[in-house]
């Protein structure tokens, strides 16, 4: 008999990473932990209807009769996590509140794609190209947090002298 692979979901696996960095996160590191929480489940929701198949969608209206909050993270597998991360880093309302809010939401986006890779995933799908595609955002975002740290070192350098 074959062997039966777990679905990871993707709620599951966000609570269980997150309560694992607030443990050792304090003071304003923890507030930007729940922010940053925050945002990605809201990603999720809001991407929803394009990760969700039409069965897992309908779990999730009945979901939000019980508790409306994030209900789409309590149906989703894991692999709609990989597939929001990019979305999460590229769009601007989600960069945080400032540089350490987003340096803190790249290094999110890495951790969790290096987690979910490493789970056992059910057959036929394929997590590498999502994890991909994750890391060329993360690539991406940490050259545009270099360029705007760059900015921001040239607008103090440009203010002294003026």
């Amino acid at each position: 008999m074959g062997e039966t692979t777990v679905r990871h979901l993707a709620e599951d696996v966000l609570s269980g990473w997150f309560r694992e960095q607030r443990r050792t996160a304090g003071g304003s590191a923890d507030d930007r932990l729940r922010r940053a929480e925050e945002d990605l489940r809201s990603c999720i929701d809001r991407l929803a209807p394009l990760l969700l198949t039409p069965q897992e969608l309908a779990l999730v209206a009945l979901e939000r009769q019980f508790d409306p909050e994030h209900a789409a993270t309590k149906v989703a597998g894991v692999e709609a996590v990989l597939l929001t991360l990019p979305v999460f880093l590229d769009d601007p309302h989600r960069h945080g509140a400032d540089l350490l809010d987003r340096r803190l939401r790249i290094e999110l986006a890495r951790d969790l794609s290096e987690l979910i890779v490493r789970l056992p995933s059910p057959e036929g799908v394929d997590l590498g190209r999502a994890a991909f595609v994750v890391e060329s955002a993360i690539r991406h975002e940490i050259w545009m947090l270099r360029q705007e740290r760059g900015a921001v070192r040239a607008g103090r350098r440009g203010g002294h002298g003026a």
